[in-house]
């Protein structure tokens, strides 16, 4: 009975110790959060105006005026066009006018999104408050972002002053594709997945390494056993892992099955197998969204919060202001009315002298 006692309250001091570090880690990323936004306001307030606007069209549509509203929503939507023309341009025989106005477009969206990339790197000061500006200039364009900012136009610029090969060509529009990539700046659901992917990197990246493990393991096993049987299918331990990896994610195009006993048994071992670890991933990243959307509400009751207080002190601040005003008007009251029995009582005072 003790030794479950001991067990229990163990399970309770590191249930609590992990939620006081979670906390702690929710804390820090506020307090990091703050300090971000303070410096953003604060960087905004010593901005121009057309750098301001410029920052609201393209990281914060809701706070700009209307001909920033403007130039962000074509940029929208001339990503939008992009991926519904990469697919158009992809299909085989197209009218050569229909293809010279393809061209046209992808020239004109490519010197878009070099105007695009310039100015992201112009406001890279206030995207990234918390650095110098030429820091925050340095870590954009080797960030992620910047980098698919830059293969969105820069093979396509080179190609204006390079000999353009087939290879070339061919290299260029599948780098194209990056382009479809920037879609994801004006989406909350895919800026979600980025956040549940670095806050759940650890758990994410130790539950593929295990699916690795059973891979490279269930490849090794299959090619040791089925190579004998049919050399033509297992020529190499290549075909082994594609084998393992068509069965853990239980896609089985059928087209390497194993044929001895041995090898159907350890083939049913790894399907069951697969079924469990598979399932892993899929639960971190769905308790993630769900954690995360939980956040996001919280955050916003907070911000109601926080705007209803400060709608009410500010009625309490007029409220108060008020009624100084009106004690001041009372106490200001006989000092007026006393000056004025005093002039209308001298007439009567000198009339009985």
């Amino acid at each position: 009975m003790s030794a479950t006692d001991d067990e229990r309250q163990r399970d309770e001091d590191d249930e609590r110790a992990a939620r006081e570090r979670w906390e702690r880690r929710e804390e820090r990323r506020r307090r990091k959060e703050r300090t971000r936004r303070e410096s953003l306001r604060r960087r905004l307030g010593d901005s121009s105006t057309f750098k301001r606007e410029t920052f609201y069209a393209l990281e914060n549509l809701n706070r700009a005026n209307w001909p920033a509203k403007i130039v962000g929503g074509a940029l929208f939507a001339l990503i939008l066009l992009n991926a519904v023309v990469v697919f158009v341009s992809a299909q085989p025989g197209l009218d050569p006018v229909a293809a010279n106005i393809i061209q046209g477009f992808y020239r004109f969206s490519t010197v878009c999104f070099f105007v695009e990339y310039i100015a992201r790197i112009w406001i890279a000061d206030l995207a990234y408050g918390n650095c110098t500006p030429a820091r925050a200039r340095l870590r954009y364009i080797f960030s992620p972002w910047g980098i698919i900012d830059l293969l969105s136009f820069g093979p396509n610029m080179a190609a204006w002053f390079l000999p353009v090969t087939p290879a070339l060509q061919n290299v260029i529009s599948v780098v194209r594709l990056v382009r479809l990539i920037k879609i994801s700046r004006y989406m909350r659901g895919l800026r979600t997945i980025g956040r549940v992917i670095s806050k759940h990197y650890h758990e994410i990246v130790a539950s593929f390494l295990v699916i690795a493990m059973l891979v490279v393991v269930a490849s090794v096993v299959m090619y040791e056993i089925e190579h004998p049987a049919q050399p033509d299918k297992f020529n190499n331990l290549l075909s082994g892992i594609y084998w393992a990896v068509t069965t853990v994610t239980s896609t089985g195009y059928g087209d390497l099955v194993p044929i001895t006993p041995a090898g159907r048994i350890v083939g049913s071992v790894i399907m069951f197998l697969s079924v469990a670890l598979v399932a892993i991933p899929g639960g971190i990243f769905s308790a993630g969204f769900v954690a995360e959307f939980q956040n996001a509400n919280l955050r916003k009751i907070e911000r109601d919060v926080r705007r209803e207080d400060a709608r009410q002190d500010n009625r309490d601040e007029e409220e108060r202001a008020a009624d100084e005003e009106v004690e001041r008007a009372v106490a200001e009251e006989p000092e007026k009315e006393a000056p004025s029995r005093n002039s209308s009582a001298d007439p009567s005072q000198r009339a009985h002298k």
